[in-house]
């Protein structure tokens, strides 16, 4: 299933689109992501053959900021969309444009639509750049949104280490050593809580609280207008003896039950980053024991983590042994008496 932003289209994008499909001179519609909302930047009509007007896309197109281009087809009302997300735009960019081309088009009608041509850059979008994708997208199909969103991921995950911040092997964003070392401390036992947070401004995967609580203090530190992710030593008996798990913990208010819904492109990149926040832990030395998704605290109950980390095991089968036959030597034969 691919992921969604949750992106709307505006109305101001939808009457736009309406418009275009109703007026046959109508070439094209550039969209961009405003304020959370899908909108029209920019609006032209056909001076040429479709090929033609091709050669007019490259100068629509900004160096580091993506966008989508609705782009007219010859004597039919139905469009392609150039999905344009150049390599200089950031990895927030990247994942929201790849994220929100489903919403575009299933808002805007996606009958209306006959193929998408992907690029990073003006080339793509050329005559020359489209005769290349009718003839190459037989042969490789289009990448579906989750798996833009992992390219994006791929492409941008490296290791370096330096000055305050290390980057980790799968992690999209820079992250602070604050967190590796108070990952460790959670390892160590010195710390039970950690609490990590995306600088969404400088993005980067930021340190936002430690702490030594226990599961009731673990549910207090729940946020209900802000996604985040916690790390808990959880020390508890089990069997006689006390036992150290390490609980990974992502948080996420959707607004019901009391919570205020965090906005769409927040939510969408701690969704996208749950994963390799969790892999923080994992290459600095620990293991978690258990994961949780949450909308609110009181969704951490006790003996649903208890299963979760001690799993009830199932008694082993065992095969039915037939009984020796009393007496030795082979098996006789008794002669009913006349």
């Amino acid at each position: 299933m691919s992921h969604s932003s949750g992106i709307p289209v505006s109305e101001a994008l939808a009457e736009a689109f309406r418009n275009a499909v109703s007026n046959p001179n109508s070439r094209l519609i550039k969209v961009q992501i405003q304020d959370d909302s899908l909108v029209p930047i920019a609006e032209d009509t056909a001076s040429g053959t479709f090929e033609q007007d091709l050669s007019k896309i490259p100068a629509l197109l900004d160096a580091d900021t993506p966008c989508y281009v609705l782009f007219r087809q010859d004597d039919t009302a139905q469009f392609i969309i150039l999905c344009y997300v150049p390599s200089k735009s950031s990895v927030k960019h990247k994942m929201l444009y790849a994220s929100s081309r489903s919403n575009l088009k299933n808002q805007l009608g996606s009958n209306s639509f006959t193929d998408e041509v992907f690029g990073d850059g003006p080339k793509d979008f050329t005559p020359e750049g489209y005769k290349h994708h009718v003839t190459s997208k037989n042969v490789e199909a289009p990448l579906t949104d989750q798996e833009q969103i992992k390219k994006a991921e791929r492409e941008s995950g490296e290791i370096y280490s330096g000055g305050a911040s290390t980057y980790v092997h799968g992690v999209t964003f820079p992250v602070d050593n604050a967190v590796i070392d108070a990952c460790k401390k959670i390892i160590s036992g010195s710390l039970s809580y950690v609490c990590v947070a995306i600088d969404m401004t400088a993005e980067r995967i930021i340190l936002d609280g430690t702490d030594n609580v226990d599961l009731d203090g673990l549910r207090g530190k729940i946020k209900v207008d802000e996604p985040r992710f916690h790390f808990f030593r959880y020390t508890h008996d089990f069997e006689g003896s006390q036992v150290n798990s390490i609980v990974y913990v992502y948080s996420c208010p959707d607004g019901s039950r009391g919570t205020k819904s965090a906005p769409v492109r927040m939510r969408m990149l701690y969704s996208s980053s749950k994963a390799n926040v969790g892999s923080i832990m994992t290459s600095s030395g620990g293991t978690i024991d258990a994961r949780l998704e949450i909308n609110t605290s009181d969704e951490i109950v006790e003996d649903e983590l208890m299963t979760q980390l001690h799993p009830v095991k199932a008694e082993a089968t065992k095969n039915f042994s037939r009984p020796s036959r009393p007496g030795k030597g082979g098996a006789r034969m008794i002669k009913s008496p006349k």
